[in-house]
């Protein structure tokens, strides 16, 4: 009876080191799933830095252009003016 007991014990023993196996193989797959979303997340923060950085500088050089064309027509219209 001992025996049997101790095959049940055995067997159960055995059963959860297979899922021990198993699960922890699933955590090292989640493990890299999450570090690979944390650099996709880290590029896509940075990226979104050096767009907002573009997008003013963008913005600073219409800026300019758009003076430098008003200063142009009013030049114009001042040497209109004195012909």
């Amino acid at each position: 009876m001992a025996e049997l007991e101790d095959n049940v014990v055995l067997r159960l023993l055995r059963e959860i080191r297979g899922q021990q196996v198993d699960d922890g193989r699933r955590l090292q797959r989640v493990e890299r799933h999450i570090e690979e979303m944390r650099d996709q997340v880290a590029t896509a923060i940075g990226m979104a830095g050096m767009a907002s950085a573009a997008t003013e500088q963008h913005g600073e050089g219409m800026d300019e252009i758009r003076d430098e064309i008003a200063a142009l027509k009013r030049r114009v219209q001042e040497l209109e003016a004195r012909k």
